[in-house]
């Protein structure tokens, strides 16, 4: 069954037969003790939530991250809409297309790869050179690294959204290195390169975006560093030096020890990958909260979770 009804475009009353990702489900209480079940439905477009009243105790043949297929009419429920389901089963999903349920980038994955590959090819020749496309022309690495998010919720958090985040980086680099000449431009290429390189095995999204097992247990600062090691090792006579650069550049990226970095930038390329990478982070952030809010009334955006704030709405103020 080819998807045809996407969350973005519901209109109150509005039948609906058609399948989404389970993002979460549970069996509650309703104020009369009645027992209802509660899903957060999603597809590329958005979430919605959907209420089967009268459930019973029937065990479901669904969970969280199972295709399913809904029978509903839509509701305005408090200015939100919601979905009144009166069927929902799982569904084998036969020839399902990933990027119509996960939210993905609107650019080409090999074409990111390439740009990011032909980056690293005008880097000097070299064992720190070597490194890096030992990385990227790693077949496992490669499919990985197209597909992966650079997060599961806060930013970037869509199919490709790591490669756009580095790619991005990899382009303010070049910038930052025009401004300071005594940076260390190929360090600061290489260390954006390989400081989420752990990612694409710490979050899981085959089908919605969750930390996989080896992600929850080590996360993907040690995860990345392991398999930079194990390239390194690889590499005959690597300087050990450099070798120590990268691996605190890796280390240190999220800036502060209660960030989840075990060691604070201690050198001006370390510095230099943390910056841009909160700044990249932050901006996604921001973009993604004035899309969300872009109906919303009033000159705010709702209270984002990530930054912890309100966003004053681009313009506002602006001319008086």
């Amino acid at each position: 069954m080819k998807k045809a009804v996407f969350i973005r475009d519901l209109k109150p009353h509005q039948a609906v037969e058609d399948t989404f990702l389970v993002r979460r489900q549970a069996r509650r209480k309703g104020r009369d003790g009645s027992p209802y079940l509660d899903v957060e439905l999603q597809d590329a477009t958005g979430v919605v939530t959907a209420k089967l009243w009268d459930c019973g105790q029937a065990p479901l043949d669904f969970d969280a991250d199972d295709l399913v297929l809904v029978r509903a009419t839509v509701e305005d429920y408090q200015g939100r809409l919601q979905l009144r389901l009166e069927n929902i089963r799982r569904t084998l999903g036969a020839d399902t297309d990933l990027r119509d349920y996960l939210p993905a980038s609107t650019r080409n994955g090999d074409e990111m790869y390439a740009a990011l590959r032909a980056r690293v090819g005008l880097m000097q020749p070299g064992p720190l050179r070597q490194l890096v496309e030992s990385v990227l022309d790693d077949p496992a690495i490669a499919s990985a690294y197209k597909l992966a998010p650079a997060a599961t919720v806060y930013h970037h958090a869509y199919l490709g959204g790591l490669l756009e985040h580095v790619l991005s980086l990899s382009e303010l680099a070049d910038r930052v290195a025009d401004h300071y000449p005594s940076l260390d431009r190929d360090l600061v290429v290489a260390g954006i390169v390989l400081h989420d390189l752990g990612k694409i095995w710490e979050l899981g999204y085959a089908r919605g975006f969750r930390y996989s097992t080896r992600g929850q247990l080590l996360g993907h600062i040690a995860i990345g560093l392991e398999t930079v090691w194990e390239k390194m090792h690889a590499i005959p006579d690597f300087p050990a030096g450099l070798k120590d650069r990268i691996a605190h550049i890796i280390l240190s990226h999220h800036g502060k020890l209660e960030f989840g970095s075990p060691k604070e930038p201690m050198f001006p390329e370390a510095l230099v990958v943390h910056y841009l990478d909160d700044l990249d982070s932050k901006l996604e952030v921001m973009r993604a909260q004035y899309a969300t809010d872009q109906e919303r009334e009033g000159d705010w955006t709702g209270r984002n979770r990530a930054l912890g704030r309100e966003l004053l709405k681009k313009g506002v103020g602006s001319r008086e």
